[in-house]
């Protein structure tokens, strides 16, 4: 009967290693099948930056050949959305780039927002505008050497 039982368990150890072998077989398959995915990944972002670092020394290079007078605006222009017209990220930040430039300058667009500030913290602007005037008064006794009422 004992014999049976260490049959049994000899068997099943046995098992058990076969079933470890296994595993660790397939645990090793996995990391190999991760390091060539990741080498494959680190190679194509080089190869990505590379390109990117070319493109841009093209741009670069062709601004230079401007400002020499080597080159015309449109030559300029040409090279530029040839390098960079699938680049949305440039394109995302042009946009906003350029929203901000006529937020910032148009006067309608500043007035508005002067409202929307003082209307969220109404003394700023009061605040704003008494500052302007003592700085207003220093700058006439500097300039007069009078003392300004």
């Amino acid at each position: 009967m004992e014999q049976g039982k260490e049959q049994q368990n000899g068997g099943l150890t046995e098992q058990l290693a076969a079933e470890l072998i296994a595993t660790r077989q397939q645990l090793a398959a996995v990391q190999q099948q991760l390091v060539a995915e990741r080498t494959a990944a680190q190679q194509q972002a080089a190869s990505a930056k590379a390109s990117a670092q070319q493109r841009y020394g093209q741009i670069a290079q062709s601004v230079e050949q401007f400002i020499e007078g080597k080159a015309t605006v449109a030559d300029v222009v040409k090279n530029v959305s040839a390098n960079i017209a699938h680049d949305e990220n440039l394109w995302k930040g042009a946009m906003v780039g350029a929203a901000a430039a006529v937020l910032l300058t148009s006067d309608p667009v500043k007035n508005a927002m002067g409202k929307t500030v003082d209307g969220i913290f109404p003394g700023l602007r009061a605040a704003g505008n008494a500052e302007a005037g003592a700085a207003a008064e220093t700058a006439a006794e500097a300039a007069t050497g009078k003392k300004v009422l």
